[in-house]
């Protein structure tokens, strides 16, 4: 049975509703009854406990509430210029060898799945100071990864206030874990792979007619032509290479949902059922940051906490309120979650 000290995190991002994105300090402020909740939390690293009122103080210092242009600037740098780059090597492999560019699959998807990463900051409008260039900028990297940027808003903030609940559009990662043998284990991390879960997110997708109508009214379709035909330019060589059109949607219906279930597994997943609200921060390492996230999303208790906070302030979050991480990097949570299956079954 869980105890009141183990779920005090989970029924804080359960039960709050979460703000729009760019309220910004005010809506921050506030939020100062929830912000003065969060004293403990339950981890798989442990409980800290601190005093209320000095978190909510802490917190709502204007520097931990303001973004930085040029974090969020590098970030699509270090994740748009290395998928363009292979895009565009595609090309010249397939000049040697036909099969030569889809060696590249693996990481295309890996860059298309690091790019929605980026859009997440702007979905919480953390990214940049200005709520419109997040916005921009949501939308661009939506039009480059394929992911409708309305709907990615709509359904990762139900995700905050759903998540280990029936409803969290992300629980087709996690949910069922704890009732899988070690056999069906392998099967859902290799389900990605085979573009089994393209179901499960095809409602964040720009192609679903909800979302293919919204951009048509909107005229927001004019960006995403451009962006994709710039991208099918590229990838085909001019035209050259016309089944290379297919490189960038194979990629990201199989690598980048692969790459995304592991983060999600590692933040949430439970095995032994007994606490379905788990959100893990991780350790950082460097075979985690290049694979599984960037932006300090390895900081996921504190995002889950305290989600107007930009992520470039969680670690400062992190230490001032003592949380105590997962002893172990997300690849580390991984191995021990599939030891602890095995020895069980």
């Amino acid at each position: 049975m869980r105890s009141d000290r183990s779920t005090k995190i989970s029924s804080i991002s359960r039960t709050r509703e979460i703000p729009e994105p760019g309220e910004g300090s005010a809506s921050l402020a506030a939020a100062g009854t929830t912000i003065s909740d969060f004293s403990r939390t339950r981890e798989a690293g442990g409980i800290f406990e601190r005093s209320a009122s000095s978190i909510r103080e802490q917190l709502l210092q204007s520097e931990w509430l303001r973004p930085s242009d040029a974090y969020g600037w590098r970030a699509i740098l270090r994740n748009v210029l290395p998928l363009f780059a292979l895009l565009g090597l595609a090309p010249a492999l397939a000049g040697v060898h036909a099969f030569l560019p889809w060696l590249l699959s693996p990481a295309i998807g890996l860059f298309l799945y690091r790019i929605t990463i980026v859009m997440h900051d702007c979905t919480h409008h953390t990214l940049f100071v200005s709520r419109k260039m997040n916005t921009r900028v949501g939308g661009l990297l939506g039009a480059v990864s394929g992911v409708d940027f309305h709907s990615f808003c709509l359904q990762h903030w139900k995700h905050h206030r759903l998540y280990g609940r029936a409803g969290d559009p992300q629980a087709f990662h996690y949910a069922d874990l704890a009732r899988m043998t070690r056999g069906q284990l392998r099967r859902h991390l290799a389900k990605p792979l085979l573009g089994l879960n393209l179901r499960s997110v095809v409602a964040e997708s720009l192609l679903a007619p909800r979302n293919l109508a919204r951009s048509l009214r909107t005229g927001e379709i004019a960006l995403v032509i451009l962006v994709q035909v710039a991208m099918l330019t590229l990838v085909t060589g001019l035209g050259r290479y016309p089944l290379l059109a297919l490189l960038p949607f194979a990629s990201g219906a199989t690598f980048a949902l692969f790459f995304s279930q592991l983060r999600g597994i590692a933040e949430h997943g439970v095995l032994d059922g007994s606490d379905p609200y788990i959100v893990r921060s991780h350790q950082p390492s460097w075979l985690d940051r290049a694979l599984l996230y960037d932006l300090n999303f390895n900081h996921h208790a504190e995002h889950h906490a305290h989600p107007q906070i930009p992520s470039c302030h969680l670690p400062a979050v992190q230490r001032a309120t003592g949380t105590q991480p997962a002893p172990r990097s997300m690849f580390g949570t991984l191995h021990a979650m599939f030891e602890e299956r095995r020895r069980h079954v």
